[in-house]
């Protein structure tokens, strides 16, 4: 055996991979400086447009995961005896939708204040601890909230819903409801882009416009894929402009999930994919959809 040669080949080897460790070290290094000069430079930029924020925007990096979930089938003679539901006329449309009409309507300001709702959803709604307030919008007769899972809302989401309905007399008479059930998600999360980058995406699209306001920052889910059985929801990040507009960046990829100008205007969410998502899986298949995006095969839609 020739000690000599072995001896330089260790050399050879430690010297490379001190060469490419300096590189890294180097390379990260630039990165670092170079980030809050462009952090710094995009500030200025909203501040010369005169866009600015209710709150701070947060700093850290938090983590999150995609999940999976699939709508409740309900079933009329479950739901017999069931005391949350004394009062209600109860009718189940297409297995996934519970339809109620109350027997004694429910009175509520012109200026709505969720806080009147409160007690009737937590006691008289299936799982009604699991819905946030979303709007009521001028000159309409509904009241929507969305489900939420670990404090985050499932954005405009048709299979997690609770809709109330109104009279001309501002009395709430009916409601509908649909719930996300066997929520399962990949078991490692991973770090979402910051917010400021989202509202630089959202800036230089033209989406966010000169002398807004960014009155509500909070991260959530939006549906990716949505199948009959099943959908895929992926963390996005959800900015409220001047009280009024929602705009929407996908947490992971950066990029804006756009809304079509009835779901702008109304706040309806239809079951569609952001982005031609949809049209991409069918060319890749699901299983490649699913290596690119870096989700277990097992989290896939059905």
């Amino acid at each position: 055996m020739d000690w000599s040669k072995i001896k330089t080949i260790f050399i050879l080897t430690f010297l490379v991979l001190d060469i490419y460790l300096m590189y890294e070290f180097f390379k990260l290094k630039e990165a670092s400086e170079f980030e809050p000069i462009a952090q710094a430079t995009l500030e200025k930029q909203l501040k010369d447009a005169d866009i600015t924020f209710d709150e701070p925007l947060p700093k850290s990096n938090p983590k999150d995961r995609y999940l999976r979930a699939k709508p409740v089938e309900f079933d009329i003679e479950d739901l017999e005896g069931d005391t949350r539901l004394e009062g209600q006329e109860i009718t189940i449309t297409e297995g996934t939708t519970l339809n109620s009409v109350l027997d004694e309507s429910i009175k509520i300001s012109d200026k709505f204040s969720p806080s009147e709702l409160s007690a009737f959803i937590k006691n008289r709604v299936l799982f009604g601890d699991q819905y946030r307030f979303w709007e009521k919008p001028e000159n309409s007769n509904r009241i929507t909230y969305y489900q939420e899972f670990e404090g985050k809302m499932f954005y405009m989401n048709l299979n997690g819903e609770l809709t109330f309905y109104l009279n001309d007399e501002n009395e709430i008479v009916s409601y509908k409801q649909t719930l996300l059930t066997k929520i399962e998600s990949k078991e490692e999360s991973e770090k979402v882009i910051q917010p400021i980058k989202a509202v630089e995406t959202l800036y230089k699209n033209g989406s966010l416009q000169p002398k807004s306001k960014v009155t509500n920052v909070e991260l959530g889910y939006f549906t990716f894929v949505h199948l009959s059985s099943s959908q895929l929801l992926t963390p996005a990040w959800r900015f409220v402009i001047n009280d009024e507009e929602n705009l929407f960046v996908d947490a992971f990829e950066g990029k804006i999930i756009k809304l079509n100008n009835e779901e702008k205007n109304s706040g309806v969410r239809r079951t569609c994919l952001y982005n031609s998502a949809f049209s991409r899986a069918a060319v890749l298949g699901m299983q490649s959809l699913s290596r690119r995006r870096n989700i277990p095969f097992w989290l896939m839609p059905d």
